[in-house]
C-alpha cells in the first residue's frame, strides 16, 4: 500500500500540509550545558507547496519558545523569512542560502528513494483495519522501529551519536480511492530525547495555488 501510495505523488502539482506537535523534548536552549524539558504541545505548521515551480509558503508557531512565530515564502528561487523574535519584517535571501528544505530539482528520484526505503526488511509495515479519514475511507498502515532498526535504516543519524533506546512508531493513512496519503502520525520516544508526537495531514491536492512575494515595504 505504501509503495503504491508513492506513485501518484510523482504527478502532484500542488498540496497543502498541516502539522501539529505534542509532547516534551530535552534540549539545552540556553547554552548552559544542561538539557531541560521543553513542552512543544501547541506547536503548529502549515504549508502550501507548488511542486512544479518550487514555490512555497510556510507558517510556524511555537508557543513554548516565547510565543515564537515564523513565516517563510519561497518565490522564483528567493526566500523571504520572518521570525517574530528577530524582526517584524522579512529578510530576503536565495532559497539555497537560506537552507530552505524544499528541493524540486529531482522529485522523481526522491520518490524512488522513498519507495526503495519502504521495501527494506527492517521497515516491515503492518496493515491495520481500514478507518475513516474525513469523508473518505483510508487504508491504515503502521511501522514500528526500535533502536537497532533505526541505526540500520538511518546510519547518518546513528553516526551522530548513540541511538540508545529510541523507539519510533509511524501510522500512515492512505485514501483508498486515490492512493494518496491523507495523514502521517509519527511517535518518537527515547530517554535522552523525550517523547514527541508529530501529526501531518495533506489536503487540497492539485488545487490552484498562487504564491507571491511579500510587499516591498515588509522586506528589510
Amino acid at each position: 500500500i505504501l509503495t503504491k501510495a508513492v506513485e501518484p505523488l510523482q504527478q502532484v502539482k500542488t498540496v497543502h500540509m498541516e502539522a501539529t506537535v505534542d509532547g516534551t523534548v530535552k534540549a539545552d536552549i540556553t547554552g548552559s550545558g544542561a538539557a531541560g524539558d521543553i513542552a512543544l504541545t501547541g506547536t503548529k505548521l502549515s504549508a502550501d507547496v507548488n511542486v512544479e515551480s518550487g514555490d512555497a509558503a510556510l507558517n510556524l508557531a511555537v508557543p513554548a519558545i516565547l510565543g515564537m512565530t515564523a513565516d517563510v515564502i519561497v518565490v522564483d528561487g528567493d526566500a523571504y523569512t520572518r521570525v517574530s523574535l528577530i524582526s517584524e519584517k522579512y529578510q530576503k535571501t536565495s532559497a539555497a542560502d537560506a537552507g530552505v528544505p524544499i528541493d524540486a530539482t529531482d522529485p522523481a528520484q526522491g520518490l524512488k528513494d522513498l519507495g526503495d526505503w519502504l521495501k527494506k526488511p527492517e521497515v516491515a509495515p503492518e496493515k491495520l483495519d481500514d478507518t475513516s479519514c474525513g469523508s473518505k475511507t483510508c487504508y491504515q498502515v503502521k511501522i514500528d522501529l526500535n533502536a537497532d532498526e533505526l541505526a540500520t535504516l538511518i546510519p547518518e543519524a546513528a553516526a551522530l551519536g548513540d541511538v540508545g533506546d529510541s523507539q519510533v512508531t509511524m501510522t500512515v493513512l492512505v485514501e483508498k480511492d486515490t492512493l494518496r496519503p491523507a495523514s502521517i502520525e509519527l511517535q518518537l520516544e527515547a530517554t535522552d530525547f523525550g517523547q514527541l508526537t508529530l501529526t501531518l495531514s495533506f489536503s487540497k491536492w492539485d488545487e490552484s495555488l498562487t504564491i507571491e512575494a511579500p510587499p516591498a515595504d515588509q522586506v528589510e
